[in-house]
C-alpha cells in the first residue's frame, strides 16, 4: 500500500512565511498608494506599506516621540488571515509535522517582522524590533495552523498538552468566550445604527475624497472587532477610557473630546445608563454558566466533578476573554490619547473568577437535569427513591 504524500515542514514553512509577508505587503501597498500617504515615490511606497504592515501586526510605532502602542485587532486578523490562505493555498498535501512546520513558520515570520522593523526604522519613526518579531511570529503561527488544519485536519496534534482535564477545559471554554463576544458584538452594532448619523457627520467632516475614502472605510472596518473587544470590557465589568477625560463602565458614559472616526459614533451617549443596563453586567455570569452546562467531565457522575469541570471550563473563558480585552487597549496618540481601551490587568482580575463561579452554577444545573433525564431524584427528592415510587398518585 503506497504511504500518503507529505510535504517537508521546513520547506512549507519558509515559503508560507515568505509569500505571505509578501502578499500583506502588496495589500498594503494597494492601499498607500490610493490614498496616497506614501507621498508618491516607489520607495517612500515601499517604506510606508512595510510601516502599516507591521503596525497592522501589532508592532505598535513611535513617531517624533509619540507612541502609538494599540494593537488594531481587525487589521491583526487580517494579517492571520492572509497567512491562513496562503498556508490553504500552498500545502496541497499534509506536512510531515504539523506543529514543527506551525512554529517554525512563525519562527521565519517573526524573523522577517524584526529584520523589517529594523530596517524601517529611522530617527523620527522608530519601531521596536522585538514587539514586531513577537507579533507577527503569533500571528504567522496562528494562521498557519487555521490555514493547515482547515486544509488536511489533524488539529490535535497542535495541543498544548496531552492532559484529557485540560483539553476538555479548553473544549468546554469555547460556549463561554463566544456567550461574551457575541452579546458585545450585537451592542456595537445597535450602537453603530442608532448612531449613523452621526457617523455620517464625521464622514463628511473629514472629506477623505475617493482614495482616501477607500482608506478610511477599511481602517473604520478594522477598528470595529477593537470597538466588540471594549464593549466585553463595559459587560465584564471595568469598562475602558479613551482619554483622560473619556470613560465608559456600566453606569454610564463620561465623553470628552474623542479622535474623529466614524467608527467611534458608536460611543453611547454622555450620561448615565438606565438601571435595566445593570443586568448587561450578568452576561460574563451566564457566558460562564453556558461554560459549564456544556462542560464534559470525562466519563465521571456525580456533583462534584460536574462542579470541577464547570468551574475549569468557565475559568478558562474567563482567562481568555480577559487577555483579549487586556490586549485590545494602548495608546493611540500624545498627551491624553496616551491611554485608550481597557487596562491590562483588570478585565483579566475580573472575568476569571466571575466566568468560573459561572461555571459552576452551570456545571451543577447540568447535573440535576442529567438526573431528572435519568430518573435519578432531583435537588428537591432526595429523600424519595428513585424512579416510579416518586410518583403521588394517590389523592
Amino acid at each position: 500500500m503506497t504511504e500518503p504524500s507529505t510535504t517537508p515542514y521546513l520547506r512549507a514553512a519558509g515559503l508560507s512565511a515568505a509569500l505571505a509577508a509578501a502578499a500583506s505587503m502588496l495589500v498594503t501597498a494597494v492601499l498607500v498608494g490610493v490614498s496616497g500617504f506614501g507621498g508618491g515615490g516607489f520607495g517612500s511606497t515601499v517604506l510606508a506599506s512595510a510601516r502599516a504592515w507591521l503596525v497592522a501586526a501589532g508592532s505598535g510605532v513611535e513617531v517624533g516621540g509619540t507612541s502609538i502602542g494599540i494593537i488594531p485587532v481587525g487589521g491583526w486578523l487580517f494579517a492571520v488571515a492572509v497567512v491562513a490562505l496562503v498556508a490553504r493555498w500552498l500545502l496541497p498535501d499534509p506536512v510531515d509535522e504539523l506543529a514543527a512546520y506551525v512554529v517554525s513558520t512563525g519562527g521565519f515570520l517573526g524573523l522577517v517582522g524584526g529584520v523589517v522593523a529594523a530596517a524601517v526604522s529611522t530617527g523620527t519613526t522608530e519601531i521596536s524590533t522585538v514587539r514586531a518579531a513577537i507579533a507577527t511570529f503569533v500571528l504567522g503561527s496562528l494562521g498557519a495552523a487555521v490555514g493547515a488544519v482547515s486544509k488536511h485536519g489533524g488539529g490535535g496534534a497542535l495541543w498544548f498538552s496531552i492532559s484529557p482535564a485540560v483539553r476538555r477545559a479548553v473544549r468546554g471554554a469555547a460556549p463561554g468566550v463566544v456567550g461574551v463576544l457575541a452579546p458585545a458584538t450585537v451592542l456595537v452594532l445597535v450602537l453603530l445604527f442608532q448612531h449613523r448619523d452621526r457617523a455620517g457627520d464625521l464622514w463628511a467632516l473629514l472629506d477623505p475624497g475617493t482614495g482616501g475614502g477607500i482608506t478610511l472605510a477599511l481602517i473604520n472596518l478594522m477598528a470595529v472587532p477593537t470597538g466588540i473587544l471594549w464593549a466585553a470590557a463595559v459587560l465584564i465589568g471595568p469598562g475602558f477610557a479613551l482619554g483622560t477625560d473619556t470613560s465608559v463602565d456600566l453606569t454610564g458614559a463620561q465623553l470628552g473630546a474623542v479622535p474623529g472616526l466614524p467608527a467611534l459614533a458608536a460611543l453611547p451617549s454622555p450620561g448615565a445608563f438606565p438601571g435595566w443596563a445593570f443586568l448587561l453586567g450578568l452576561v460574563p455570569l451566564a457566558a460562564g454558566a453556558w461554560a459549564g452546562w456544556r462542560a464534559d467531565t470525562g466519563g465521571r457522575e456525580g456533583l462534584a466533578p460536574r462542579i470541577v469541570a464547570g468551574v475549569a471550563a468557565g475559568g478558562v473563558a474567563g482567562f481568555v476573554i480577559g487577555v483579549l480585552v487586556g490586549a485590545s487597549g494602548g495608546s493611540i496618540g500624545p498627551g491624553r490619547m496616551a491611554e485608550a481601551g481597557p487596562s491590562a490587568l483588570a478585565p483579566l482580575l475580573v472575568a476569571v473568577p466571575v466566568m468560573a463561579l459561572g461555571g459552576a452554577l452551570g456545571g451543577a444545573l447540568a447535573h440535576y437535569r442529567v438526573g431528572r433525564a435519568s430518573g435519578r431524584p432531583g435537588l428537591w427528592q432526595r429523600d424519595q427513591p428513585a424512579g416510579a415510587d416518586r410518583r403521588h398518585d394517590e389523592p
